[in-house]
């Protein structure tokens, strides 16, 4: 299954889309800033790994360096906090397969 992506614009005019995320990207985001103790680097970090802009890759750099209004809505996007929607919906079919882990394992004891 291809990701799922979403097309947004920024506040600057510029395209941008965001890539749902996984496990793996989480993790690449606190390589990212591995050491940085600032609390918003992990957060700014995963919006480069699952942000593209203009069609390019961006870095965590790049998000330092983005006017604010740009970075509030990447990050809004990326949390799924943006106009009250979540980022990406669990369609029905998905659902089945997301049950299968809200069941705890038995013990055999």
């Amino acid at each position: 299954m291809a990701d799922e992506v979403k097309a947004i614009m920024l506040p600057s005019g510029r395209a941008a889309t965001i890539r749902k995320g996984k496990g793996r990207d989480l993790m690449r985001a606190h390589r990212a800033v591995a050491g940085n103790q600032e609390p918003m680097a992990v957060s700014f970090a995963l919006v480069a790994e699952l942000a593209q802009v203009e069609g390019r890759p961006i870095v965590y750099e790049d998000v330092l360096a983005m006017d604010l209004e740009d970075v509030l809505v990447l990050e809004a996007e990326v949390m799924g906090a943006a106009e009250g929607e979540p980022n990406f919906t669990v369609r029905p079919e998905d659902r089945t397969e997301e049950s299968n882990y809200l069941e705890r394992p038995r013990s055999s004891d």
